[in-house]
């Protein structure tokens, strides 16, 4: 009985494999997928946002969009464009549904967090495009299950974790916490990665 429940835990432990990331950064980040689908939550001082979502990565003509479905709602959404040389535009319809339903809300605060959203996707598409600059807005840290990017001016950082089968990371979060030390998070939970 002792072997067979020996070879039980033996088998069971080869059926969870834990995935590591390389020390390099711009190895590491080729695994944040931009092709993506899946659920999120956005954390908005005390509100929770539950949602679903897809995004596009397109290099061709230099954009990448996150397309933002809520229940009983419009879909809203986030896009960065690179397309003109040497300026980076955000666009975001989710900022006027943020404050529509929360008048308590900081609009600077807000519109702080989806740039700083914006600036730090942008450095991880240069990152995985190779054609970052020398300027960032973000340190990045490699360790071997996650990476981590702190802003250097604002206070942001960002997490991309669970590493799926070695080919991407599962869950991506991005947190602010503006002066008033309010707290503004979004999560998104990578169901499918289209390469």
């Amino acid at each position: 009985m002792k072997n067979i429940i020996f070879l039980f835990f033996l088998s069971s432990c080869s059926l969870f494999k834990t995935h590591y990331l390389a020390g390099d950064l711009r190895q590491a980040v080729k695994k944040v997928c931009l092709n993506t689908a899946g659920k999120g939550r956005l954390f908005i001082k005390e509100r929770k946002y539950i949602f679903s979502y897809e995004s596009a990565l397109d290099e061709k003509h230099a954009n990448w969009i996150l397309a933002l479905s809520f229940p009983m709602h419009k879909t809203e959404t986030f896009k960065i464009d690179w397309s003109e040389e040497g300026r980076v535009r955000f666009e975001s319809s989710i900022e006027e549904k943020i404050l529509k339903e929360n008048s308590e809300i900081n609009p600077q605060s807000l519109e702080v967090f989806t740039h700083g959203v914006g600036k730090l996707l942008n450095e991880v598409i240069e990152l995985k495009t190779q054609r970052q600059t020398q300027r960032t807005d973000f340190k990045w840290k490699v360790s071997r299950k996650n990476i981590v990017a702190v802003s250097r001016k604002m206070r942001m950082t960002a997490k991309f974790s669970n590493l799926v089968s070695n080919s991407h990371f599962g869950l991506i979060s991005v947190s602010y916490h503006d002066l008033n030390d309010q707290t503004y998070k979004m999560d998104l939970v990578v169901k499918n990665c289209f390469k």
